[in-house]
């Protein structure tokens, strides 16, 4: 059976259609693949605006700490090196402390 001219040029129409519609499907991934690069980019450059305001802003308390600690507030007390030292002596103490259970140990449940 010989093929005949016609039969080409269905042939050759349909895969002039096959060619087109691969051609749109990479151009589609492409264009996801892009957008979601995009979309990442401007994700991350949020993220760092914030980072940096906050960093900012840290930096903006600590300035606020180190003057109150210089005693530029009006309702410190005079004295606030000592209750300072005392404050940093006590949460030392707090954090050395071992919490023990008196009744550890003693009950062990076997019901379970």
């Amino acid at each position: 059976m010989a093929i005949q001219p016609i039969d080409l040029s269905v042939i050759y129409s349909q895969m002039d259609n096959v060619a087109k519609f691969n051609a749109s499907q990479n151009h589609s991934v492409q264009f996801a693949n892009q957008y979601g690069r995009d979309k990442t980019a401007a994700e991350n450059l949020e993220k760092s605006k914030i980072v940096q305001n906050a960093a900012q802003n840290d930096v903006e308390s600590n300035k606020i700490k180190n003057n109150l600690e210089q005693g530029g507030s009006s309702n410190q007390n005079l004295n606030s090196g000592s209750g300072k030292k005392k404050k940093e002596e006590d949460l030392l103490k707090t954090d050395n402390e071992e919490f023990s259970d008196p009744g550890l140990g003693k009950i062990i449940d076997i019901t379970g």
